[in-house]
């Protein structure tokens, strides 16, 4: 006769311990690879959510199935080693490809933001910047930079760049961000002029601004590129650091 209740238990812990492992692989994912508002702004985490609800679908559920009291020890070890591998593959499998898809640096060109993911970055450039700070991908979260490129250096890079190869994929050419501060307040606008062009924005605006802790007066915006599209950078005036992010295309 089967015995229903163990297999419900066996269902249940290892239900459990499945979540337990999925929700420290999220704790790093949201909330170290892509702090609010990244996981909107660039998604890539949509294939891991798919293999965690495999996981916990399927994983659980062979419990069901596999689990018998009446088999002996060695057999029920072989058979969880078995579905535990499996599952411990995928969810590395998708941590593995959400990890290339992390937004590593948010990086100042010429006149927006542009955030960087870590596929963008080939090997070749990684190699080219190394000995410097920008010779490896950041594990802790986007960090921001500053595009520079030296003058002799202009002519290649825009040939490079017409090949898609683009200054900012390039941390050759990465510098503090501070370094771009003048550039960043010549070149960022005040919110009033973005609510002028999408004046069914504005309220997201003034929320933002004011969510920020800074005055009105104090906030400007820059656009942000991203593989998605564009997005609005609320911008510090004083520091040239973006406070917030908006979902609003400045070019729509």
């Amino acid at each position: 006769m089967i015995n229903w209740r163990e297999k419900f238990l066996a269902f249940g812990i290892h239900f459990l311990a499945t979540l337990l492992l999925g929700a420290c692989a999220a704790a790093v994912i949201f909330l170290v690879w892509f702090p609010d508002p990244f996981e909107t702004m660039v998604g890539g985490t949509e294939l891991f959510v798919l293999v965690m609800g495999c996981d916990l679908a399927l994983g659980p559920t062979l419990s069901l199935v596999i689990f018998d009291s009446r088999k002996s020890r060695g057999k029920l070890l072989f058979d969880y080693i078995v579905v535990g591998g499996v599952q411990i593959a995928a969810l590395v499998y998708g941590v593995y490809i959400v990890a290339g898809t992390r937004p590593v640096y948010v990086a100042f060109s010429v006149d927006r933001l542009e955030v960087v993911t870590a596929r963008d970055i080939s090997d070749k450039e990684l190699a080219a910047a190394s000995g410097t700070e920008y010779g490896s991908l950041p594990l802790g979260g986007p960090r921001y930079v500053a595009v520079i490129v030296p003058p002799a250096e202009k002519q290649d890079a825009l040939f490079q760049s017409v090949a898609g190869n683009e200054e900012h994929e390039r941390p050759k050419f990465f510098a503090p961000y501070a370094a771009a501060l003048d550039a960043i307040r010549k070149h960022a606008r005040g919110i009033d002029v973005l609510e002028k062009k999408f004046p069914a924005y504005t309220s997201d605006l003034e929320a933002a601004a004011k969510s920020a802790g800074i005055p009105r007066e104090q906030a400007q915006w820059l656009p942000v590129h991203h593989r998605k599209g564009f997005w609005t950078a609320l911008i510090d005036a004083q520091t040239g650091m973006p406070v917030r992010y908006v979902a609003v295309d400045p070019y729509g």
